[in-house]
């Protein structure tokens, strides 16, 4: 269980939300058959980049978080989830608005399409707002077990940390002893003899 919390799982996981996130945009959401006029209008297709852009902008958001997150120190983790957790309800609020109303969702692509300010015809649902919403909950999901497990995750020492530490653990090594003895030569002292008491 602690591997599957772990920063490392946890980035995939955010990958995998992301992922979905940008299949479920190429696809096709909406097919419009537009009622007949006396111009033929050929069916129109609306694909998720259309339907709801943001979730192609969420996913971007998401991807990024979840490589951060495995570089990030503490604050930054749940900012990284934050991030997640608010890119997951955009994911799921665009899905749910195109599953249950999809006229408004293709209202701009269809008026585009037929030249026309209303927007008259049979809408036909794809099963892809739900994976959008799929990938949403996936993207929430890392959210929230990053705020409940990384304060678990040892702290990311920087490269600055590791020089001080290492020039705390310096002690006198055989150089500094012999620039000591070449300066007591110098002041004409033996350096082989015993101190004075």
């Amino acid at each position: 269980m602690k591997k599957l919390t772990s920063a490392r799982y946890l980035a995939l996981l955010g990958v995998l939300g992301a992922l979905l996130g940008f299949w479920s945009a190429t696809r096709t959401w909406i097919t419009v058959d537009v009622k007949a006029t006396s111009v033929q209008i050929p069916q129109v297709v609306i694909d998720g980049a259309d339907a709801a852009a943001s979730v192609t902008a969420v996913a971007v958001v998401v991807l990024a978080g979840s490589l951060a997150l495995l570089i990030a120190g503490k604050i930054s983790r749940y900012i990284i989830a934050a991030l997640s957790l608010l890119a997951g309800v955009v994911a799921i609020t665009a899905g749910i608005g195109a599953l249950t109303d999809p006229q408004s969702v293709a209202a701009t692509a269809v008026s585009e399409a037929t030249g026309l300010a209303q927007n008259a015809g049979d809408y036909a649902l794809t099963p892809w707002p739900a994976v959008a919403i799929l990938a949403g909950a996936v993207m929430a999901l890392q959210a929230v077990l990053i705020f409940v497990f990384a304060a678990r995750w040892p702290a990311k020492a920087s490269k600055y940390d590791r020089q001080v530490a290492k020039k705390a653990d310096i002690t006198d090594d055989d150089s500094s002893r012999n620039i000591a003895s070449w300066e007591q030569l110098s002041a004409g002292e033996d350096p082989t003899s015993e101190p004075r008491s």
